[in-house]
């Protein structure tokens, strides 16, 4: 399907991203809830931090096969299948988040893992067949807040199970509910070249630079609740105030992605970014780490839809998928890798050394970039 480029086109485009944001938003409830949870179910089995970091690290480390796996999946049967497939997959990890032993619930985070690629790609390149080139950043940031929206709200509910299995069991059949969704979507077009490259090398320094920026994610995801509940408790909230506020910014402004100037924009979510995540390092109260979370989320919003739609322009909008996938894998390859090395670092010098530790990771992100082209075309 060609991107849409008359206004009537374009009003029927967006109102099918709808469809795409709510089949996210259903998947990622399950995904915040046992973010909120996991801590817990794995000191419960006997495991310490480096365990935490290993369950957290699982899921991205296997959603890394359904980027890739996405990609041509996309080409072969089209985005809407590969979105079903991808909600299956999640629905069956939730599932066996019952399983009673570390080994089951290390499982069921890879097959969580396997089901976020393959939908989460689909979703992105089907949303930006769908809108105008002007508006893909805004775009890239509903599906954001859908997903954003998901965690947040599962989140805020994983307390209120007795535990892990139980929220697992539950959200397995919710997530099931994505499927009626699927039909609504459109078909698109298939590709005659489905047997092309799976990674586009033109991406792979964005998709670094992306990977490295998120230290801070992947330090807010997988040890803001250890910091909180070392400190003064209710760590659960930081992962809400986390995902509201991504929602709020994503969602209400995603446009400012189609409107800065693309490097000067990048330069400043670094630093914002940086900034936020030093307030939480040495946040003294809850109210005050939920402060430095939402600055974090204004620098997190950002370098995504930035990086993306700028490198589609250079390379071209025929390579859209694989450049999706890329960039995707990148995130996940670094965030997989993040997380168990952040295991050992919260080990070793406690869960603040994890967020210091971020921060240098940003700048390091910072550098990275320079050399890249970032002009819109």
């Amino acid at each position: 399907m060609a991107v849409v480029d008359t206004p009537a086109a374009a009003t029927r485009g967006d109102r099918r991203v709808v469809f795409v944001v709510a089949v996210l938003t259903i998947a990622f409830v399950g995904f915040g809830a046992t973010l909120a949870l996991l801590p817990d179910r794995v000191r419960d089995l006997g495991h310490g931090d480096l365990a935490v970091g290993v369950a957290a690290g699982v899921f991205p480390a296997t959603a890394i096969a359904g980027r890739l796996v996405s990609g041509r999946l996309i080409d072969l049967i089209g985005a809407r299948t590969a979105l079903a497939w991808g909600i299956a997959f999640t629905a069956i990890g939730s599932g066996m988040l019952t399983l009673p032993h570390l080994g089951g619930l290390l499982g069921a985070r890879a097959v969580q893992g396997l089901g976020d690629g393959l939908l989460y790609t689909a979703a992105a390149a089907a949303a930006l067949e769908l809108v105008p080139n002007e508006r893909r950043g805004q775009a890239l940031g509903w599906l954001s807040a859908g997903l954003w929206t998901g965690l947040s709200l599962g989140a805020a509910a994983g307390p209120l199970f007795s535990g892990l299995p139980a929220a697992g069991a539950a959200f397995a059949g919710l997530t099931a509910v994505g499927l009626v969704f699927v039909p609504l979507l459109p078909h698109g077009d298939r590709r005659a070249d489905a047997g092309g490259a799976w990674l586009e090398r033109h991406a792979v320094r964005p998709a670094v630079v992306v990977g490295l920026t998120n230290a801070g994610y992947s330090a807010i995801t997988g040890f803001a609740v250890l910091l909180a509940d070392d400190r003064f408790g209710h760590g659960n909230w930081l992962l809400t105030t986390f995902g509201l506020s991504l929602l709020v910014i994503r969602g209400g402004l995603g446009f400012v992605a189609d409107r800065v100037p693309p490097r000067a924009g990048l330069t400043g979510a670094f630093v914002v970014l940086s900034a936020g995540l030093l307030v939480v390092a040495a946040s003294p109260s809850l109210p005050v780490a939920m402060a430095g979370i939402v600055v974090c989320a204004l620098g997190h919003s950002l370098p995504w839809p930035i990086l993306v739609t700028t490198t589609i322009d250079q390379i071209g909008d025929h390579r859209r998928g694989a450049i999706i996938g890329t960039m995707s894998a990148g995130f996940d390859i670094t965030v997989a890798m993040l997380l168990m090395a952040f295991g050992g670092v919260s080990s070793v010098a406690g869960p603040t050394s994890v967020f210091v530790a971020a921060i240098g990771l940003v700048g390091v992100a910072h550098v990275i970039s320079r050399p890249l082209t970032l002009q819109r075309a």
